[in-house]
Formats: structure tokens, sequence, C-alpha cells
């Protein structure tokens, strides 16, 4: 047990790799799906266009834990602006640090489009990589929304090295009753060195009551924000929505990932004021 651990945090920490620079509880639950419908300060990461969608002021704060260490967020959005809609987010992970940033705009009612920009510290050598996102959302019934990112746009020879390749995103939300939404998230990196270069995150929505949601997920090749690396795996957790307020937990599970990462299960919870 002692040697798979230390195995871990080598390859962990020893690589140079980043996913998306965080995943909320309601993320990890749905196993990384939800870029069609990213839930309050999600789209900050996920999905930059979907904020023109959800037009409030909202404050988030966020705790993932698993065996290699810990992670911390704290985010604020405000789309209720009518010029346009913008966010920014921090995470602090294991020897590196990020700077989110994200903003909309809607071009006609049912269509968004967005841009976001990313700010990624090492801690050893204090460099700074950025890279940017561009998307777009659409909803076209009440029952089918979509979206298309490309994030790490630009991909230059320094962002390739920190492993920000150029990924692909086509997001899908189907809403087949009023209880159930499913996320179907396939994507593609075209030049991704070190495995297959497309995966896909799948998850389902279950609305409990009135205020609470049940979440599952699976993921394929997918990213795996707090170990830097991509696998395959699972996720489940609950979510409540007050008034005010929205609290998430989430259990995921890697089972297998990327350059010999072995399985790993983390812990996050996060809570969001909105107003």
């Amino acid at each position: 047990m002692m040697k798979k651990l230390l195995t871990t945090l080598v390859i962990a920490f020893s690589i140079p790799a980043f996913a998306v620079e965080y995943q909320s509880p309601r993320t990890l639950a749905l196993g990384g799906a939800g870029r069609a419908g990213p839930l309050l300060n999600d789209s900050i990461y996920l999905n930059p266009s979907y904020a023109s969608f959800t037009p409030i002021y909202s404050v988030s704060g966020g705790y993932t834990w698993f065996d290699q260490g810990r992670n911390y967020n704290i985010s604020v959005q405000d789309a209720r602006t009518q010029l346009f809609q913008a966010g920014v987010a921090f995470t602090r992970r294991e020897q590196n640090s990020a700077i989110n940033l994200g903003a909309s705009k809607t071009i006609i009612r049912r269509l968004g489009v967005g841009v976001g920009s990313k700010f990624l510290i090492d801690d050893v050598t204090n460099k700074m990589t950025t890279d940017f996102t561009f998307s777009t959302s659409f909803i076209a019934t009440e029952w089918l929304y979509s979206s298309l990112i490309v994030d790490n746009l630009v991909s230059n020879s320094d962002a390739r090295k920190r492993n920000l390749f150029r990924t692909i995103y086509l997001g899908m939300k189907f809403v087949p009753t009023k209880e159930v939404e499913v996320y179907l998230d396939p994507f593609y990196s075209p030049s991704y060195p070190y495995g297959k270069k497309a995966g896909y995150s799948l998850g389902v929505e279950f609305g409990l009551l009135a205020d609470f949601y049940l979440r599952i997920g699976k993921f394929v090749n997918a990213e795996v924000s707090y170990l830097d690396t991509r696998g395959d795996g699972f996720g489940y957790g609950l979510g409540w929505i007050g008034p005010r307020m929205n609290i998430d937990f989430s259990i995921h599970r890697m089972t297998s990932g990327d350059r010999g990462v072995p399985f790993t299960t983390s812990h996050s919870l996060s809570a969001t004021i909105f107003i």
C-alpha cells in the first residue's frame, strides 16, 4: 500500500500536466460531464458561454481531498450585467495554482458565445503559463441543449510543454422528463501524445423532491483535474439547492489513469451563495 502511494505521488508531481483546472462536486459526480448545462460558477471552467443563461450573482467555495493531497477553490461570477457576463476563479492545487477568467454574451435569445483565459503558476519555478477557451451554447428546445468548446485554443510550444493540448468538446444535455437530465460530453484532442486522443463523460442528474439531486456519472479517458491526468472511472454525489444557497458533495473514483497513475478516490464539497 505504501509503495503504491509513493508511486502515485512521484508520478503526479513529476509530470507538469494540466487537465481542466477545477471540477466542482457536481462535475465530479457527473463523471466530468455537464458542459451543455453547467450549474452556477461551473461555467467559468467548463463553458464560459453558458453564464449568459443564468443571470445571477454567485460566490462559491470548494474543497477536494484525496490520498495524495487536497485542492481549494473560490470563485465569483456576475451574470446580471447587460453588457456581458463574467466570472473569476482561483484554485490552489498540489504544487501549482490556477486563475480562470470567463466572459459571455448572448447573440440571440437561445445562442450565447463565451471566451475564457487561464493562468497557471508553478510553485517550484514560479513560471506562468497561459491559454484560452472559446465556447458557444445553443438551447435548441426545452429538452435539448448543446455546446461547443475549444479548450487550450492557442496551445503553443510553451503550453504544450505543460501538456495544455487543444481539446474540442461537444456537450449535450437531454431532458427526457422534468426530474431527469442526461449529460454527454465527448471530446477529441488531436495532438494528445500520452494515450487515446478521444474520450467522453456521461452523467445523469435526478431531481429528488423539490430541492435535492442525485447524480451519477462515468468517464472514459477523460480529465481528472485533481490529479492532472486522464483516466477511466465513475462518480456519484448529492446536491441541495435552496432559495439562496447551493451545497454539493461527491465521491469520485479513477480506476485507471494515463502514464501509470493508479486508482484514486476523492471526496469533494462545495457551497455557493447566489442572489
